[in-house]
């Protein structure tokens, strides 16, 4: 046992070195080459320079983010050094998801070596986005949270929620699926208990800013409301092959007008239509899944099963977020990687597992392609051409069949728990 151990150990700081030299080697990239960095333009000038000037910038964010992104500016004043500083920050908390997966895989009794290996595999295939956005630290804010839950820990399990919540809007669709783990059993103290510690944390955060300003806090709740159809999603992608043949008349809004809200848009009578109502349609999915996983779960006594199911379901509502938003920037897929990474160790059909991983690894590798032919060899904006948009609908529907999957997982346990002669 104490070898076995001492190879996990030695494998984790392997992949820590590893992961450590990829994140240096974007460092050295953006300095010898001289790119404008998101993390320059956006969270040094837009966001964190005002804020030391004294000055509230636009909340497109919830608040408890700008902690984060407050805290490489303590450390370096200047624009480069602060990009050094955020670079250093996400690395931080990508080894920390890389421990929390080691710590999860003991103790579901799966491979630590593999469950390592897959999460930094998909983790350096999206370094670019880790290291120019901030959606690794609600990722793993969620994965720990999903951590203390398991180790009977609810009370940390739901601040932590809510802090992530709080940091990036996407972990709040968590917080119901958590309180259907005591819902199903009748304990409604536990869920009480729960939904006090999530009221707790988030309303300590956002009354002070409410007290400040009520305008800039409802800021971050409305900014994406009116949003048109980001050139990325789902639905612009299914959507643009009818404007290629003729049958509807679609164009692009480039990111550098106003109103863009900072990304291309796909507009036109259809899109502006179908813009409307995928918010709806969105909310009611993931209220499906949240639905049936308390149906599935109330009914099933196998405690592995109940993990997996609630691994699926967190992996799901992040799924149908993503694929049914009026956006889908390609740094969303970091979201995915901890519950995907559980998944594949989790799921019983080991052959299958693999295909997942493989669809998950070229479909990554098809999201840094699009993005490279995109923006750096097109330019973006109204230079975006057919063979952009089919590329970036083969990467959709890619992360569509992984949905798929998560469903029919769920399915599959559904049908093994009514017939198993042990379900209630």
């Amino acid at each position: 046992m104490l070898k076995e151990m001492d190879r996990v150990q030695r494998v984790e700081l392997l992949l820590s070195l590893a992961l450590a030299v990829a994140f240096i080697g974007y460092i050295i990239a953006i300095y010898v080459g001289d790119f404008e960095t998101e993390v320059i333009r956006d969270r040094y000038w837009k966001d964190v320079e005002p804020l030391f000037n004294g000055e509230i910038p636009i909340m497109e964010y919830p608040p408890f983010a700008f902690v984060f992104m407050i805290i490489p500016r303590l450390f370096f004043a200047d624009p480069f050094g602060y990009n050094v500083g955020f670079v250093i920050e996400m690395y931080v908390f990508t080894i920390i998801g890389l421990i929390l997966t080691r710590r999860l895989a003991e103790k579901l009794e799966f491979s630590q070596v593999k469950a390592m290996t897959v999460y930094s595999v998909l983790m350096v295939l999206l370094l670019e986005f880790i290291t120019d956005r901030y959606d690794i630290v609600p990722a793993v804010m969620s994965l720990a949270a999903f951590y203390l839950l398991l180790t009977k820990r609810p009370m940390w399990a739901f601040i932590l929620l809510a802090l992530g919540m709080m940091t990036k809007l996407y972990p709040a669709m968590y917080f119901p699926i958590f309180l259907m783990m005591y819902i199903v059993q009748n304990d409604w103290k536990g869920a009480g208990k729960g939904f006090f510690w999530f009221a707790l944390t988030s309303a300590v955060i956002f009354v002070p800013l409410m007290l400040i300003d009520p305008d800039l806090f409802m800021g971050f709740l409305t900014y994406h409301s009116n949003r048109p159809l980001e050139v990325g999603s789902l639905a612009a992608t299914l959507l643009y092959p009818f404007s290629m043949m003729g049958l509807i008349e679609t164009s692009i809004y480039p990111a550098w007008m106003e109103g863009s809200f900072g990304s291309d848009n796909l507009v036109g009578p259809v899109p502006d239509a179908v813009a409307g109502i995928l918010s709806p349609i969105m909310v009611l999915c993931v209220l499906a899944i949240i639905f049936y996983y308390a149906y599935i779960r109330k009914h099933e006594d196998r405690e592995k099963e109940r993990i997996y199911l609630l691994v699926l379901a967190m992996l799901g509502v992040t799924l149908v977020f993503m694929l049914i938003g009026k956006v889908f920037s390609s740094q969303y897929l970091i979201w995915a990687i901890p519950f995907f990474t559980l998944v594949i160790m989790m799921m019983p059909d080991r052959a299958f597992s693999k295909k997942l991983t493989y669809l998950l690894i070229v479909s990554f590798i098809l999201t840094q392609v699009n993005c490279v032919y995109i923006y750096e060899y097109l330019g973006g904006g109204t230079n975006i051409n057919d063979l952009a948009m089919i590329s970036m609908l083969i990467r959709n529907l890619m992360i569509v069949a992984t949905l798929v999957i998560t469903v029919k997982e769920m399915v599959r346990i559904h049908k093994e728990c009514i017939a198993s002669p042990t379900a209630e």
